[in-house]
């Protein structure tokens, strides 16, 4: 073959060496592409693990739907947890056995479950974004009363609205407050719906961008508890003045946390979901950052659940941003049991 193609002339052998050249390329880029196909896809599903021995964590509840991506959860004073898709609008009630049960309407009413938090009467609060695609804008926050009825709370009338709201939180007299990271801000709505922008992150030397995300109610402290998780932070804002005071500040240790939702125990103690490295951790009287569980598939959120156990959301959204990857399934909320079972 090589004795014929060398008495062939220069254009026909250029011809032939490309074909080779570029078949082999091509080659090469499909098996890749096949590679990271089957890593992003297959293998086994990550189990959480514990990470200190005064705890134990295992599964609570498998979510019904191969789009579940539950971004948030919420405890209720009953102990019912909720937790919704972020791509179908699907809300869901799990009781303390783990029995998942689907709230009629919700898929009509609501386009994608990005927080949620229970009022003591049992009213269901959800931050509502509208739309799983992350190139795009919008959202509201609904209502879904006791009885069932969902309808619309609260939204931002302004030119932008709400771009990329996050969670939400009440304090104790009924206010609600919503983090929308696209704009920076925190707003507070009274009962009645209306609102304004309550906080914004403090600035900082050399930072130009914030995204406040997680929040939680401190009643010891009457304060609220905002998470940065682009900057790595996390906050304590006083209700009456808007002081603000910076908890834990992870700066430019390696491995930043990427923190999301927050949950506070009956002793005043600190859990947040740090997204960027699949962990749950503990903050410390000292300020320091104590994982105490890990490998979870995509950590967006963690509630508190009495006596002693935060339940825990496994968002894994990677595969909403990258379109060859698949979610590990099925999608599940996880327990942790803060006295080790």
């Amino acid at each position: 073959m090589f004795r014929n193609l060398a008495q062939r002339g220069p254009a026909y052998r250029w011809a032939v060496f490309i074909t080779i050249f570029g078949g082999g390329l091509m080659l090469i880029v499909a098996l890749t592409v096949l590679l990271v196909v089957g890593t992003l896809s297959g293998g086994d599903r990550s189990q959480p693990v514990a990470l200190s021995p005064d705890v134990a964590v295992q599964e609570f509840a498998v979510l019904p739907d191969n789009d579940a991506y539950p971004a948030a959860v919420a405890v209720a004073p009953d102990g019912t947890v909720y937790t919704g898709s972020y791509v179908t609008g699907a809300l869901w009630a799990v009781d303390a056995a783990g029995e998942v049960i689907e709230i009629p309407g919700t898929r009509d009413a609501i386009g994608a479950v990005a927080g949620l938090t229970v009022a003591p009467d049992g009213t269901v609060y959800i931050v509502d974004q509208w739309d799983a695609d992350p190139r795009t804008s919008g959202g509201d926050v609904k209502r879904l009363l006791p009885g069932g009825t969902i309808s619309v709370f609260a939204s931002i009338n302004d030119e932008r609205g709400f771009v990329a709201p996050d969670d939400v939180t009440l304090d104790s007299a009924g206010n609600v407050y919503v983090s929308d990271r696209g704009r920076d801000e925190v707003w507070r709505f009274a009962p009645d719906g209306s609102g304004s922008v309550w906080w914004i992150p403090p600035t900082r030397e050399g930072v130009e961008q914030y995204e406040p995300t997680g929040l939680a109610y401190d009643p010891a402290q009457d304060a609220l508890l905002v998470t940065d998780g682009l900057n790595n932070l996390i906050y304590r804002v006083a209700l009456t003045d808007g002081a603000t005071e910076i908890l834990y500040d992870h700066g430019e240790q390696p491995d930043p946390p990427g923190f999301d939702g927050l949950t506070l125990g009956p002793d005043g103690m600190v859990y947040v979901a740090a997204l960027g490295q699949r962990g749950v951790a503990r903050l410390e009287e000292n300020g320091s950052l104590t994982y105490i569980a890990g490998l979870f598939r995509g950590v967006s959120d963690v509630d508190f659940s009495p006596p002693n156990r935060l339940i825990v959301a496994n968002f894994d959204s990677y595969s909403l941003a990258v379109a060859v990857a698949q979610p590990s399934l099925p999608f599940s909320l996880d327990v942790i049991e803060l006295d080790g079972g």
